[in-house]
């Protein structure tokens, strides 16, 4: 009890000191992930924090963080300690056996809700969001476009369940339908041929060979199946891209995230298959990398 109640007697101080611990382990950006988690530890925002920088921490909030930070040590990605993840301005929750969202997936949802927002439709759009995860995709549709239908996938009934809590903490569950199953396999009997407005996917593309060189925090804690995109890390595009016509309405598109210096190859697959326009859009992600691959149904 002497060490804990000696140990990061105020904020101030806990602030500084486990930055230190931080970077001497390596931890990337040390000063934002202590920020975070006093921010959940305490439920204050990152200015709170600062204001209460002479706040004395209570011994059980300092067991707290040094459970934390021994998890944080052993690296246990930061939003599996928190259980959360900020996407397009909400917290989303995601746990342990559920993929980890990235910023870059904004570029897809942003440039997906611009073009959907241009569609006239008498009554819903219909799209349909395959390996949802967490459901960021689908819930962050289903906040910025007032009529529209999303059919939600994943064959993760875990990430299923932690989908529907967070389109129900972000009250939007009843404009998604999730249904689980691998890809189109969950929407046989379920969704019409030719009646969606679009198909949106940040499938699996790492190459199985890479998977091993992956950051240990993120090969030893997220789920393999998010990850491995087979021998080429192409495998969930070519399947995508050859069966997302049976559902597309004409005029409809498929979105798609890849990896980097995947793009100029999905948009050929796109256009070998010959169900698509010869425009397909390329976007780049905040870093200069290109992100998204947009292509219309003929």
């Amino acid at each position: 009890m002497w060490l804990i109640e000696n140990k990061f007697k105020t904020v101030g101080q806990a602030l500084k000191d486990i930055s230190k611990i931080f970077k001497n382990k390596g931890v990337i950006n040390p000063e934002r992930e202590v920020e975070i988690l006093l921010s959940y530890l305490l439920e204050m925002n990152r200015s709170e924090i600062y204001l209460n920088s002479d706040k004395l921490l209570k011994n059980e909030e300092k067991m707290k963080l040094e459970k934390m930070i021994q998890e944080r040590i052993k690296k246990i990605p930061l939003q599996y300690i928190t259980k959360y993840q900020e996407f397009m301005g909400m917290d989303f929750l995601v746990e342990k056996g559920v993929f980890i969202p990235r910023p870059e997936t904004e570029i897809l949802v942003e440039e997906v809700i611009k073009k959907l927002k241009n569609k006239k439709c008498p009554y819903y759009l219909k799209v349909a969001d395959l390996g949802t995860g967490s459901g960021i995709i689908a819930i962050s549709m289903a906040k910025f476009i007032a009529d529209i239908i999303i059919y939600a996938s994943d064959r993760s009934k875990k990430s299923l369940k932690i989908a529907l809590k967070n389109a129900q903490k972000h009250k939007c569950a009843k404009k998604i339908i999730f249904l689980p199953g691998n890809l189109f396999e969950a929407y046989q009997n379920k969704i019409e041929e030719y009646s969606l407005e679009a198909i949106v996917s940040n499938p699996p593309y790492i190459n199985s060979n890479d998977l091993k060189l992956l950051p240990e925090e993120i090969k030893d804690n997220e789920p393999k199946i998010a990850l491995d995109g087979g021998v080429d890390g192409l495998y969930y595009y070519r399947k995508i891209i050859k069966e997302s016509p049976h559902f597309l309405k004409r005029d409809g598109f498929i979105a798609l995230e890849v990896g980097m210096g995947q793009a100029k190859i999905i948009k050929e697959l796109i256009l070998k298959e010959d169900n698509y326009r010869p425009n397909v859009e390329i976007f780049k992600d905040y870093s200069g990398i290109e992100r998204v691959v947009i292509a219309f149904r003929k």
